[in-house]
């Protein structure tokens, strides 16, 4: 090209033949090793017990990408907890660049002939890698200072974090002080298109004589490789692990609805009941507390431990891992009390929180659901409280232990049908025990009611309605749920409709997710703001207030969270003319519970109650508004014992989605 040369990647500059030839041999080694490492990891988690996972292998690669590379998980946090996406896609393009810069010589220039990173390319290919280094290096502050300066007590403030954050400064940093050496001793024209290396060498080494700069560049070099090399050998013994643990765990993540808790088949031939020794995990357990980044989120949102509680979700998850670590000979080990305190166990709500916020999908809440099953199943171990709860349940077919005749007491002004085997309904209304003996919610059903009528659709409810026991299966007791269920599958099966409607978040999720794992369990299911948002979506019903009204939109953990139902009780309220919804500052999918769930509702403990007042003064707080609307009765109940128990929340008005709707229906 007209006698101009064009500039390439210059490989191996002012390095000795003895030091290319110790550089791939350690490189060799360490890639070695670090490949041994993985599969030491792949054969600890397959030591576990068998565990069937669907193939949905295109929906699995959707989670690797969106939660792996897009790190969709992550960066919806504020800026500050982005911080990991910087890191991770800068330390992404300079890994690619380090391999490209390997192929470039080991590849086109001595197997080929000829470079690919010339001119223009090499240019472009300097920028990215700088500007990469930078952002990497930005992002490392900014862990340091939210894990070391900030207040957060999520977070390990340790030495070991100090050298996990400042080994990767340091490749980093030598790597801009090896390339600052070199084009401080060529001085090239294109030293422009490396802006950190060449900023540093202008300041630092300006004064320095070639034979000076080669002399250090020699010994950086070789420090900046070494510590490079010996970083990839130790990936799998190190926190560095996650890189390949973390996107393993979220590709092999359940793919089964987040409402659903394992089925314990042929329960009546087994021995053994959920899970109490560390070797009855299986593969996938020990997966998921093995892609633990210790990040602690889940501590974070966790309602219990944000009011003082005993649960940590984290440190549930690294003791399994620890001991899971220790070795297959202490896997007979009880875990209960010896590896998870029973106080923490029993004090969880089920809420998911943990899991929604979790970057590596780890099953948090299924785990404490398979040990709480020991607990209770197997040493008859509930919290306070709920041992009486279940017996109701079994005896008479709710938890108030209440007349089961006096079910549909709450309706015996409005005439409601009741069904009928052989006539067909579009919808079969399940009251759910909450509505049919709590005072208060009896309200809620009044009002469904009054909404069907509205609709012009047939409904009935059903005679035989009794307790789903969904609860009895969160707080351990399988067996009296998997009774109760089949007991309700056989009564549903007398009469013939469309659809179950439930306006209870619990009732539907079980009877949506739980059901269908059981025979003939398989029924179409909708939550009642739902139902609400069709029929006014359609012009069957419609709501005007007489003036306009703000009010905040508490979302319960069973509809939100487990079954993504969010826009739907902000629909039905927003189609009321007059009246405004606002968000609190979590909702949604990070919505914080109410304190009622995983049978927390039934104990006698003080934690519960502390929850609820911590929930709805946030709401309060952060919308300013006076009225807030819930779409769970029990939600509704936790709220009105807020109230009572804190002055300040004492004129705050609570109602639910169908009590607003029914109210202003025109």
């Amino acid at each position: 090209m007209n006698g101009v040369e064009i500039v390439t990647r210059p490989g191996f500059w002012n390095i000795p033949v003895w030091a290319i030839i110790g550089i791939y041999v350690i490189g060799i080694a360490a890639c070695v090793i670090c490949a041994l490492g993985i599969r030491k990891s792949y054969l600890l988690w397959r030591a576990g017990k068998p565990y069937a996972m669907d193939k949905e292998t295109k929906r699995r690669w959707g989670f690797f990408y969106r939660e792996g590379l897009l790190q969709k998980r992550i960066v919806r946090k504020p800026l500050g907890s982005r911080l990991h996406f910087w890191i991770f896609w800068g330390f992404v393009f300079l890994f690619f660049g380090t391999a490209l810069a390997v192929l470039d010589w080991d590849i086109g220039k001595l197997i080929f002939g000829k470079q690919f990173l010339a001119g223009g390319v090499y240019y472009f290919y300097k920028l990215i890698l700088d500007i990469a280094g930078v952002v990497c290096l930005i992002g490392l502050g900014m862990a340091f200072y939210r894990r070391f300066i900030k207040e957060g007590r999520q977070f390990e403030k340790s030495m070991r974090f100090i050298y996990i954050l400042g080994s990767l400064a340091v490749i980093i940093i030598t790597g801009y002080i090896v390339e600052a050496l070199r084009l401080a001793a060529e001085q090239p024209a294109h030293a422009v298109w490396s802006p950190v290396g060449n900023f540093i060498a202008q300041v630092f080494y300006s004064g320095m004589s070639k034979e000076q700069l080669e002399a250090q560049h020699l010994w950086v070099w070789i420090f900046h490789g070494l510590i490079s090399l010996a970083f990839v050998a130790l990936i799998p013994a190190t926190y560095f692990s996650h890189m390949y643990k973390s996107p393993t765990s979220i590709y092999w993540q359940r793919t089964k609805p987040r409402g659903l808790l394992e089925k314990i088949d042929d329960i009546e031939e087994q021995e053994s009941f959920g899970i109490s020794k560390f070797g009855q995990f299986s593969w996938h357990d020990r997966l998921n507390f093995d892609a633990c980044v210790e990040c602690g989120r889940c501590t974070s949102v966790c309602p219990v431990n944000r009011a003082g509680g005993p649960l940590d979700p984290r440190e549930i998850i690294l003791s399994l891992k620890k001991r899971m670590e220790e070795g297959y000979s202490k896997s007979e080990g009880i875990l209960v009390p010896d590896v998870v305190s029973k106080e923490a166990l029993l004090s969880c709500t089920t809420c998911g929180a943990c899991v929604e916020q979790c970057p590596s999908r780890i099953e948090i809440v299924n785990t404490i659901a398979q040990m709480r099953r020991s607990v209770g199943m197997e040493e008859g171990q509930f919290a306070e409280g709920v041992a009486k709860t279940l017996q109701n349940i079994q005896s008479v077919g709710n938890p108030w232990g209440l007349d089961p005749d006096e079910r549909f007491a709450w309706a015996k002004d409005l005439d409601i049908p009741f069904a009928e085997p052989g006539v067909h309904y579009d919808i079969l209304y399940w009251v759910g025990c909450s509505a049919s003996y709590d005072k208060r919610n009896q309200k809620i059903a009044r009002a469904m009611i009054k909404i069907l009528r509205a609709s012009g659709l047939s409904f009935a409810v059903m005679a035989e309605e009794m307790c789903n026991a969904e609860y009895a299966r969160r707080v351990g007791e399988e067996y009296l749920f998997q009774i109760q269920t089949q007991m309700n599958i056989e009564n549903l099966r007398q009469y013939t409709f469309s659809r179950i409607l439930a306006h209870c978040p619990h009732c539907f999720n079980t009877l949506k997710n739980d059901y269908p794992e059981f025979e003939r369990g398989q029924f179409n299911v909708i939550s009642h703001v739902q139902f609400i948002a069709e029929q006014m979506d359609a012009g069957r019903i419609k709501a005007s207030l007489s003036e306009k009204e703000r009010i905040a939109v508490h979302d319960a953990c069973y509809y939100a969270r487990y079954n993504q139902i969010i826009n739907a009780p902000r629909f039905d309220l927003n189609k009321v003319e007059g009246l405004e919804t606002v968000n609190p500052k979590e909702w949604g999918c990070n919505t914080t519970c109410c304190g009622a769930g995983g049978g927390q509702f039934w104990t006698d403990t003080d934690a519960s109650e502390r929850l609820n007042v911590i929930r709805l003064k946030a709401i309060v707080d952060t919308t300013g508004c006076d009225k807030v609307a819930t779409s769970c009765p029990f939600c509704l109940s936790m709220f009105d014992s807020a109230k009572s128990q804190d002055k300040s929340l004492s004129e705050i008005s609570i109602a639910d989605v169908a009590e607003i709707i029914a109210k202003n229906l025109k």
